[in-house]
């Protein structure tokens, strides 16, 4: 894994060395096993390499070959195989590393080789034929890329932090994306960032910038929405179908010249992962798995990582986060300055602090559970509009028979459980819409200009069914955000994570799937759970999903005097907050409300505009 820099000189100058260099020496961590640096007429490349293939010098990068060369980051998991298909077409390598196999795919197939990849990329591409360079993102956006116009300047990086290196550049905070951020949690929703100006390049997208006119234009290479197709299957041959491809997902993604392990959580998706390379002997018994632990047991999965791993055998390395390092120590701005945006809870540190120990103990490749809960329907929301579906069909009995499930394999009881449904279908719809007959804000913490730009800036991502959903998550609302925090927080330690749920033959796979076949018995995810046989039983019977989780509301109460200095700096330092900030905040520590995310948003809001020194646009 790396990191990727490119500067162009719209006046048709030469690049000045000391710039390429700033922008690369921001993002080290990316990639501190080598460097390197190419110059064209007006542009320049900058490269920092993590070595994960082909340890030597021959990985080098930027690379070239013939008219091209590439500046890349990322792993193209099917590289062997396209060595063997390009072989066959008289290409010759001489390297053992996946960089070296963009060079002759695009030569042979142009932009078309983007669709033979299966792998994680952001990679730049200079055509000295055509004097264009082409910038092109992977199908779900695992490795991030983005661009920015700045005076001369055409820039584009791994991080945004790059940008600040150059002089002319100046950090302003997009309002829109600070307000869905903080009314809704939205992170990554959108091509747009909490800077100004500076866009991220889509997934599934590539760019041509022609370096004699000096236009652009972004091209879509890959729709997940016309990529998926209604599949009609019975359980037993789709069960099969998932364990193929699941299975062959993770043996591409245990390829590494370097140590391979995998967060382990204790739920379905990271359990599945480990349990099937003991199955399949893809590692030896000094395979290492990471959890993250706390003592307060409504936050903790250790039961079920330990049942994982007495199973298999592997190594387990256990982390217990302690949440009073974030502010005390320091750690709240080095995480938000590593991700280049504010972050909306306290789970994010216990996957910074997994990847911290996966260094500590040697691996330099993480596999992790992304992209299944959005497939296979693991959220609550999935059986919620799977009930919801039924009740709209008429089919009561079947809705009704779910809900009891429901409450069995939750041991709840049904009311509870129609209560949830009630509240979440009808009751928040129609409070919301009391509030806005009645004029009363949604956001009584917004300062008073700020609730009426809010009404006009605030996305939605509507979901009328169980595909609609998957769809919404994986491209807008749960897994972009979560690929972005998984990125930031492994390259922090320098450390590759691969995600074999997000393999595009999966996911199109699964969705496609009837709905039916994900819910049963009041359990979701239940292809995963047939599929995945060799789980511990306590794993695979679990009903309540957990993940990367922290006890934010806990660990704001026991330290409810530094919160409450942090809101009403928030408030003196930002434009944006009222303070009824506050008067909330200090109504939710008597106990008089109920817990809002709003707290620590806009605590990790105010620390973003501070370290970058920027205040909103209206």
């Amino acid at each position: 894994m790396c990191g990727i820099s490119l500067i162009i000189d719209k006046s048709n100058n030469h690049i000045d060395v000391t710039q390429i260099r700033a922008m690369n020496d921001k993002v080290v961590h990316r990639g501190p096993d080598d460097e390197g640096y190419y110059y064209g007429s007006n542009f320049a490349f900058g490269h920092r390499r993590l070595c994960i293939l082909d340890l030597t010098l021959a990985g080098h990068q930027p690379m070239a070959r013939d008219n091209f060369c590439i500046n890349y980051n990322g792993e193209i998991y099917n590289y062997l195989e396209l060595i063997d298909e390009l072989k066959k077409l008289g290409h010759h390598f001489k390297t053992h590393a996946d960089t070296e196999v963009l060079l002759p795919a695009y030569w042979e197939w142009g932009v078309n080789a983007f669709n033979k990849f299966n792998g994680m990329w952001a990679f730049m591409l200079y055509d000295a034929t055509s004097q264009e360079i082409i910038l092109c993102r992977d199908r779900f956006g695992v490795k991030p890329l983005y661009y920015t116009v700045s005076g001369n300047y055409f820039m584009a990086a791994s991080e945004i932090k790059q940008f600040t290196a150059i002089d002319n550049f100046k950090p302003t905070l997009n309002s829109e994306t600070a307000l869905n951020f903080l009314s809704k949690g939205w992170l990554n929703y959108s091509e747009k960032t909490f800077f100004e100006d500076v866009y991220e390049l889509k997934p599934g997208h590539y760019m041509i910038y022609d370096l004699k006119s000096h236009e652009f234009r972004i091209q879509e290479w890959y729709d997940l929405r016309k990529a998926i197709v209604p599949i009609e299957a019975d359980e037993k041959s789709a069960i099969a179908k998932v364990y193929e491809l699941l299975g062959d997902s993770i043996k591409l993604r245990m390829r590494a010249d370097v140590q391979v392990g995998s967060c382990l959580s204790g739920g379905i998706d990271s359990s599945s992962i480990v349990t099937y390379i003991h199955k399949k002997a893809l590692a030896s018994h000094n395979f290492k798995t990471i959890t993250s632990c706390y003592t307060d047991q409504l936050y903790d999965e250790q039961e079920y990582s330990d049942a994982v791993t007495r199973k298999t055998g592997f190594k387990a390395v256990k982390v217990y986060p302690d949440l009073d390092q974030l502010l005390n120590g320091g750690l709240l701005d080095k995480m938000i300055y590593q991700h280049d945006q504010p972050f909306s809870g306290a789970s994010h540190f216990s996957e910074f602090n997994v990847f911290r120990a996966a260094r500590e103990n040697g691996i330099i490749v993480l596999l992790d559970g992304q992209g299944a809960d959005e497939a296979f329907g693991g959220y609550d929301e999935f059986f919620i509009t799977y009930v919801g579906r039924q009740f709209r069909r008429l089919k009561f009995r079947k809705a009704l028979r779910n809900l009891r499930n429901r409450a069995r394999t939750q041991q709840s009881s049904v009311s509870s459980q129609w209560n949830v449904f009630l509240r979440t279908t009808v009751g928040y719809p129609l409070l919301g819409a009391a509030k806005r007959i009645l004029g009363r804000t949604e956001y009584p913490w917004l300062a008073g200009a700020w609730k009426k730009i809010a009404k006009k800036q605030i996305e939605d991502f509507p979901a009328a069914d169980i595909e609609s959903l998957s769809l919404q998550q994986v491209l807008h609302s749960s897994l972009p955000y979560q690929l972005h925090s998984a990125d930031r927080n492994s390259m922090f330690f320098s450390i590759e994570v691969r995600e074999p749920f997000m393999d595009y033959r999966l996911i199109e796979y699964v969705i496609g799937l009837p709905d039916k076949l994900k819910f049963k018995n009041g359990y979701s995810k239940t292809l995963l759970r047939e599929a995945m046989q060799d789980l511990p039983p306590e794993v695979k019977n679990r009903s309540q999903k957990m993940g990367f989780v922290a006890p934010d509301k806990k660990w704001i109460l026991e330290n409810k005097e530094k919160i409450r200095s942090e809101l009403q700096s928030a408030i003196e330092n930002m434009n944006l907050f009222s303070e009824d900030l506050v008067l909330r905040f200090e109504k939710f520590a008597e106990g008089k409300l109920g817990y809002e995310p709003i707290y620590f948003r806009a605590i990790a809001l105010n620390h973003f505009c501070s370290i970058f020194k920027m205040q909103p646009s209206k």
